[in-house]
């Protein structure tokens, strides 16, 4: 078997194609999304915004009351730094800061874009907006209370505005992590090419290599055993090779268990594998058609986990949930979150088993598929 697999193997890594989809294709699909979303979850930065005073009364004062209260309980979250109209608006325009808030009877703010920090800025004079009237009655009747009841209402605005998210493991949730969970299932069913080719190399009505192997002395199943295991070998080492530049380079948290995180990878391209060997050896229809069939499946099955739309995994979840339980892809994909955000060792188990149910459903599946072929003369 080991012979066998010696020039398999050799066989396997002049197909520069398929070498291509399985081993480049997601390091470079990987390297686009570190690019695109690495920073997107990154803390936000002090926001500097400017005060312009129009007004002197005394509720225009409440409202840079209520900036300076912000500012002091918060120093990392907000700046406010008084400027004649002229400077402001010239530091707007160079991007020196995000916004002008302007210290008048009905308080104002002027920005130059529509981004995060500018809706946090909106949202600060909104809460104070909404508050008025209690801080209007506060200076009026108990005055020696008013900067307590304005740090109190702006603590309040801060909590709303700028909330730190967390995963219900205790770790700290990355909303772009999924795509890069996806990303390791989808190149674990991209084995599918792997195993395609090793079932075609099994018919004899298809290319001159698998009539030489059928002719043989070799008994169809140590054939399709040694194909297997040798394929499975590969995959996994490029999902290795995978991981590393994920966890080495691009410094991905993908948990801690190395050994279930091997697990997994293992599984899903046990998964890969056996199905592309399925889609092969299945009816007498053209390679194309074929290749066509799996793509749409192994594609499909990325796309519902997540890979190409953020919320659609959840979106099934909460609409058909029997999708996510036995898509592959968002059973590997999920075996991560359960590793490095969730730590939820009971629905890992639980993937674990559906991923090894359905290699195996796959392996029978192929076996017999291509052990039930005959050939009248090769």
């Amino acid at each position: 078997m080991l012979q066998l697999m010696k020039y398999r193997l050799y066989s396997m890594l002049r197909e520069r194609t398929t070498m291509f989809w399985t081993f480049a294709f997601p390091l470079i699909l990987c390297t686009l999304f570190y690019v695109t979303f690495g920073n997107v979850d990154q803390s936000l930065s002090c926001i500097d915004t400017a005060a312009v005073v129009k007004s002197e009364t005394e509720s225009a004062q409440s409202f840079y009351t209520f900036l300076e209260a912000i500012e002091e309980n918060e120093e990392d979250f907000i700046s406010v730094e008084k400027m004649t109209e002229r400077e402001a608006k010239k530091q707007l325009k160079d991007g020196d800061i995000v916004g002008i808030y302007y210290i008048d009877e009905k308080p104002e703010l002027r920005v130059a874009s529509n981004d995060v920090e500018e809706s946090i800025l909106l949202g600060l004079m909104q809460s104070y907006e909404s508050n008025y009237e209690v801080i209007q009655t506060v200076a009026q009747e108990k005055p020696e209370n008013l900067q307590k009841v304005v740090e109190r209402i702006s603590s309040d605005a801060v909590a709303t505005e700028y909330v730190k998210e967390a995963s219900l493991g205790g770790k700290e949730s990355d909303g772009m992590i999924q795509y890069f969970f996806s990303l390791i299932a989808m190149s674990c069913m991209f084995g599918c090419f792997l195993g395609f080719d090793a079932a075609l190399r099994l018919q004899a009505n298809i290319s001159p290599l698998a009539a030489r192997r059928c002719v043989g002395a070799t008994n169809k199943l140590v054939l399709i055993l040694s194909d297997f295991l040798l394929i499975c070998i590969l995959n996994f080492v490029n999902v290795l090779v995978l991981l590393g530049y994920m966890t080495g380079v691009l410094k991905i948290d993908l948990g801690t268990d190395i050994g279930r995180v091997l697990l997994v990878s293992f599984m899903g391209c046990i998964i890969g594998v056996s199905m592309g060997m399925l889609i092969g050896s299945v009816g007498k229809w053209a390679e194309n058609t074929k290749i066509a069939i799996m793509l749409a499946i192994s594609l499909g099955s990325s796309f519902l986990s997540g890979l190409m739309a953020s919320g659609i995994k959840g979106l099934i979840e909460a609409n058909c949930p029997i999708i996510n339980r036995i898509n592959p892809a968002s059973l590997i994909s999920d075996a991560f979150y359960c590793l490095s955000i969730y730590e939820d060792m009971e629905r890992y188990t639980r993937n674990i088993v559906a991923m090894a149910v359905w290699s195996v459903v796959f392996l029978i599946g192929s076996f017999l598929m291509v052990r039930r072929v005959r050939y009248d003369n090769i």
